[in-house]
């Protein structure tokens, strides 16, 4: 087996997400790509439902006990034996051509491509996740396709300055949902001593990768697709279930002595876990030029305006770091006005557009799509 690209997979608790998973990837018959499983699960049931596809495509590694979303995520990287690797959560799929860009990506010696996200996909489920996803949903977002390669030392600058917010919005190289070197995973290993570090792997990653990237491509194609399951990190996201004390929050589990960044609001969000872990990631490189550009305002202003419930904590943050009232405002404002009115502009240009050729900027959202499978054949019959 030629190992061009490894995709990896973390996943606990969720094999019925996984198998499918597992399944779509092998149907496209991408002999070009082997399939890391890396299990945390409490059984290792999952090991016989593989084991029964009698693929040697499959690499499954099972860690009994509990292990932290970092250390997990450590694991999976280290059983993948691809020059190049992406890693998709359980509940995700891909598209056929990741392996032109894999192949791109090593024709032009890039140190990863960041893809556009395009299609996200809701499993079946009765939870308050969105509308219409009792039975499955595919929503589609499809652009003019459009490639540059982009400075990555700008694009770190720039999550810093919006305190951590929307970072897959930015020129960020990324390894979840994203293609990276594998020789690029290794220097950041070298340097640091691991993987992954901070609470949340995926922002880790891509503060790090921001740093040790040479020559990066960004392109507005997709060749995954985003799966949000009733279990998923998302769907927590989006039912407001990722927020709490501390003490509550899932990332802690795995570690025994982690101590929390004293620049960061000391309660558990979004917004907290990534800021949290931008700064540990710079911090692990010895950055403290970057650290020191993180927008703590902004941070307070945003948490204030989404999590009222936290407004001691957060004020009482604030005002240890000696961040007035009106300094969040302004900072807050600073950083809204010039998106709404990029959302305007954008949005009379996709209208614009639209009158002139439909085709170069749609949406869709499709119901009644059961399975990840049936999400990516139905992508398939619409971009051909």
């Amino acid at each position: 087996m030629n190992d061009l690209l490894s995709l990896i997979i973390p996943t606990k608790n969720r094999s019925f997400y996984c198998m499918y998973a597992i399944k779509q990837i092998l149907a496209l018959k991408l002999p070009e790509i082997e399939i890391c499983i890396q299990d945390n699960s409490d059984t290792d049931d999952l090991r016989r439902e593989i084991e029964s596809l009698k693929s040697d495509q499959v690499v499954y590694n099972y860690h009994a006990g509990i292990l932290s979303f970092v250390d997990n995520f450590s694991e999976a990287v280290s059983i993948s034996h691809g020059e190049y690797v992406c890693m998709i959560g359980d509940d995700d799929g891909i598209l056929p051509n990741i392996v032109e860009y894999v192949e791109k990506a090593k024709k032009n010696n890039y140190d990863a491509i960041i893809p556009g996200l395009d299609y996200v996909y809701f499993w079946p489920s009765q939870e308050p996740i969105e509308e219409d996803i009792n039975k499955g949903r595919l929503d589609i977002l499809h652009s003019r396709r459009r490639e540059r390669i982009v400075d990555t030392n700008k694009a770190i600058k720039r999550l810093l300055s919006n305190a951590s917010q929307e970072y897959t919005c930015l020129d960020i190289p990324r390894l979840y949902h994203g293609i990276v070197k594998r020789s690029v995973l290794d220097r950041v290993k070298d340097k640091t001593g691991y993987f992954f570090g901070g609470l949340t792997p995926d922002m880790y990653m891509a503060a790090v990768l921001s740093l040790e990237c040479g020559t990066v491509l960004k392109t507005t194609e997709s060749f995954t697709i985003s799966g949000i399951c009733p279990k998923s990190g998302s769907a927590d996201s989006a039912t407001g279930r990722h927020t709490g004390k501390l003490s509550d929050a899932p990332h802690f589990k795995g570690h025994s002595s982690y101590v929390w960044n004293v620049n960061i609001p000391p309660f558990y969000s979004v917004d907290t876990i990534w800021s949290e872990t931008l700064l540990n990631a710079l911090e692990s490189y010895n950055r403290r030029d970057l650290v020191d550009l993180f927008n703590l305002p902004l941070l307070e202003a945003l948490c204030l305006k989404k999590y009222p419930e936290y407004s001691s904590i957060i004020m009482e943050h604030a005002k240890d770091h000696d961040i007035t009232k009106l300094k969040m405002t302004f900072s807050y404002i600073y950083y809204i006005v010039p998106k709404i009115a990029k959302k305007v502009w954008r949005k009379a240009i996709r209208v614009f557009m639209g009158i002139l050729d439909s085709k170069h900027t749609y949406k869709k959202r499709i119901l009644n799509i059961s399975t990840i499978i049936d999400a990516e054949r139905t992508i398939l019959e619409l971009m051909n």
